[in-house]
Order: C-alpha cells, then sequence, then structure tokens
C-alpha cells in the first residue's frame, strides 16, 4: 500500500505516513512515531486525532499513551460506509438546493437559462483537455477569471495537476485574439504560464499575450468566470471536501453577467499586476 492509495480515500500526506508506519509496528509512542514517519512533532497529535476519527487508528490503554492501527479490513469497511452514507446524504443536499434554485428561477431577477454540468470522479486519458476545449471553443470576445483563494500551491492537488490544461487553453486564447484578464491568488497556474511564454518563439504571438492578456494577484474568496458578457460560470463545492468541486453551473443571462462583471471590475481595482 502506497501513500497515493491511501490519497484517494481522503488521507493526507502526514495522515498516509503515519498510517503506513503504524502498519508495520505493533503500537508506538506518538514522539517515537513522529521520527519514524517524518512528520513534526508539533503536528503528530493533530494527525493521530484524525486518524482516530476515521477509526484506523486507536489509543492503548498504557503511560506513556501507544498508538496502534485498527484491524485494516474492518476498519476500511466502516470507513466506506461512512463515506457511503456521507455521499447519499451529500446528494439529498444537492437536490434540496437544485430544488430551489429552480423555484427562485420563477423569479423575473432570475437568471432564464442554467446548465449545470457534474465532472467525473477522475479524468481519463484526455477526457479533462477536451472538457476545456468544448468549453472554450466558443469564446468570442472576452473571458474574466476570479480564482478561489483555496487555489493557492499545495492547496488542491486535483486544480495543481490541472494546471496545464488550463493555462495551455488560456494561451490558445490570447492566439485566437480573445482577451483574458485573470485575478489569481498566486496558484501554479502563474509559473506554468511563464514557463510556456519562455518557451514561445513567435514575436507576433508574444505581443499578442502583452495586449491580449493581463493577469493581476487577488486573494479573495470569490471563484467565477464570465464569458463574453453573457454568460457566468460558478463551481458547484463538494460540501464534504472543500479542496474538490463536484461540476459547473453555466447561466446564460446577460443581466446575470453584468452584476457579476461589477464584482469582477471592483476585485480588479484591487489586485496586483503580475503580467
Amino acid at each position: 500500500m502506497d501513500e497515493k492509495l491511501l490519497a484517494k480515500i481522503g488521507l493526507n500526506r502526514y495522515e498516509s505516513s503515519v498510517y503506513l508506519t503504524l502498519l508495520k509496528q505493533d503500537s508506538m509512542e506518538a514522539s517515537k512515531l513522529s521520527n519514524a514517519s517524518k512528520v513534526p512533532i508539533g503536528k503528530i497529535y493533530e494527525v493521530l486525532k484524525a486518524l482516530k476519527n476515521y477509526e484506523l487508528v486507536e489509543i492503548q490503554p498504557s503511560r506513556p499513551q501507544r498508538y496502534r492501527v485498527v484491524d485494516p479490513e474492518r476498519a476500511f469497511k466502516l470507513m466506506y460506509k461512512r463515506k457511503e452514507e456521507e455521499a447519499l446524504n451529500e446528494l439529498k443536499m444537492l437536490k434540496e438546493t437544485f430544488d430551489e434554485i429552480e423555484r427562485e428561477l420563477c423569479n423575473d431577477n432570475s437568471p432564464q437559462n442554467v446548465e449545470t454540468v457534474f465532472w467525473p470522479d477522475r479524468f481519463r486519458n484526455n477526457e479533462l483537455n477536451e472538457m476545456v476545449a468544448s468549453a472554450f471553443e466558443k469564446i468570442e470576445h472576452e473571458i474574466c477569471v476570479v480564482i478561489h483563494s483555496k487555489y493557492r500551491p499545495g492547496r488542491s492537488e486535483l486544480y495543481d495537476s490541472a494546471v496545464s490544461t488550463f493555462s495551455k487553453a488560456y494561451l490558445s486564447l490570447v492566439q485566437r485574439g480573445v482577451k483574458v484578464k485573470m485575478l489569481d491568488p498566486g496558484s501554479q497556474l502563474l509559473p506554468s504560464f511563464k514557463e510556456l511564454i519562455d518557451l514561445i518563439e513567435d514575436l507576433s504571438f508574444k505581443r499578442n499575450i502583452k495586449d491580449l492578456m493581463e493577469i493581476r494577484i487577488l486573494e479573495t474568496e470569490y471563484n467565477f468566470v464570465i464569458i463574453d458578457s453573457r454568460i457566468t460560470l460558478l463551481d458547484i463545492e463538494d460540501q464534504f471536501n472543500t479542496g474538490r468541486n463536484l461540476g459547473m453551473t453555466r447561466i446564460y443571462d446577460e443581466s446575470y453577467a453584468k452584476r457579476f462583471k461589477a464584482k469582477f471590475d471592483e476585485l480588479w481595482a484591487k489586485g496586483e499586476l503580475f503580467l
């Protein structure tokens, strides 16, 4: 068993390291476990508490306290059952939210045309590239992007792994003559842009980048995209894993987009120029 496998069920790097260390031992004290797993002593009790909450680790009644793994077969079956129940509750909450959205759509001030897209659990082969290409192909004039501070480096493994795809897609827009304005919290997107731009030999393309792409740095709790001043994209966040999005809502309503553009302009004035 490796850390990547444990990451897929929700354990972070420290939790995985401690659990894998304990799997090889009958039991260990926290201080020795910190050394063996290379988890800082200041973090070890927080990590052990998390593993205990997952019911993967238990405390032995001894002085000093020692920690050991719960029978893995039983522990992972229980963990799966809990996650299954959470997923069912999450779907119920989503259903209630969509029902509420549908009711509000009856109001005059609500968007008139809404489309919801759910992402798969994981993208296979070129699925992400195809999805981004499809979403970007109809953009004609301008895209305004606000990226949430949760996407700073290391905060979302899924986002970090998709950065190359998005940075290439934004540069492709510029190559087509589309204006790109972006507010970024300092995510992995920025070094990715720099790396790609350094590789460009076409001087006219580089001039297009300077003229058509502008990025400003700003940490914000907002997260939305405006396309051609008429389409608004909003993320559907996973309520049980805030570093992950379940999908996206695409709203076709110019008056609605205008409200978000006003917010974008307000945030844009606060941003620090990057590119």
